[in-house]
């Protein structure tokens, strides 16, 4: 006996859509997404040690500009000041502040007063009539820079053009310089005169001679721009014409500053 099999055909617009439904995904599928898209949360401990090192680095960062600046100023300021009594030993003044004072040492403002004067007219006056021929051209050098730089230009090219420094060195002059007084002029507080006993002692055609020279001299000093500075021995005044005469003789001889 034969069995038929009725085979039932499903219609085509029936199989189109079933090609066409989308297929169900899998179960571990559905756990990779969903482990894809998870949200990732900070430790919070992680966020303070961040905060924390972040603090520390800025705190670091302003400790070395204030060193800096502290180094700074420690380079551009004042040097310390220790004023010291070497007769009594006695520390008298520590960075401007006063601890005391003696007989000998009065501490204040600093003011020009007329030892500076005196002082840097006497040095003036030294280094150009006491000569030593080893130091000679140190010494005149050295009264140039006391000098006004116009002042000091015109006193050079006085003592080039009548070889007067020629002339010493060729007769191997020395000199020895002694002051008598010193004075402020009463009429003139940036006038200092100057009275001075000057020995010579050349040599002229090999035979040795010796002078000696009572000078007055009449100098007229200014105010250092500068202060306080090398140029003026520190005495805050500079030299701006000076003149001399030989006391025993009648007509005056003028330095070429004075013109």
């Amino acid at each position: 006996m034969s069995s038929k099999v009725n085979t039932l055909e499903m219609p085509a617009d029936l199989r189109e859509a079933e090609e066409f439904r989308p297929s169900q995904p899998a179960a571990g599928d559905v756990a990779e997404a969903s482990s894809a898209v998870q949200v990732l949360h900070r430790d919070p401990s992680d966020v303070r040690t961040i905060l924390s090192l972040a603090s520390t680095g800025m705190l670091l960062v302003l400790l070395l500009l204030v060193s800096i600046g502290l180094n700074f100023y420690q380079y551009v300021r004042r040097p310390d000041r220790i004023v010291v009594d070497r007769s009594s030993g006695r520390v008298l003044e520590i960075n401007d502040r006063n601890y005391g004072e003696t007989e000998a040492v009065q501490l204040g403002p600093d003011r020009l007063t007329s030892a500076d004067k005196q002082y840097l007219t006497g040095e003036f006056v030294r280094a150009l009539y006491q000569v030593d021929p080893a130091t000679r051209p140190r010494d005149i050098e050295r009264a140039l820079r006391m000098m006004v730089p116009d002042s000091a230009l015109k006193f050079a090219r006085y003592l080039k053009q009548e070889g007067i420094l020629e002339k010493q060195r060729a007769e191997s002059w020395q000199a020895v310089w002694t002051p008598q007084d010193i004075t402020i002029d009463a009429a003139d507080p940036y006038t200092v005169r100057v009275i001075g006993k000057q020995e010579i002692t050349r040599i002229i055609a090999g035979a040795t001679q010796r002078e000696a020279r009572q000078l007055n001299l009449t100098v007229k000093l200014v105010a250092d721009p500068q202060r306080r500075a090398d140029r003026n021995l520190r005495s805050g005044f500079l030299i701006a014409a000076f003149d001399y005469k030989e006391l025993g003789s009648d007509t005056g001889q003028a330095s070429q500053s004075t013109r």
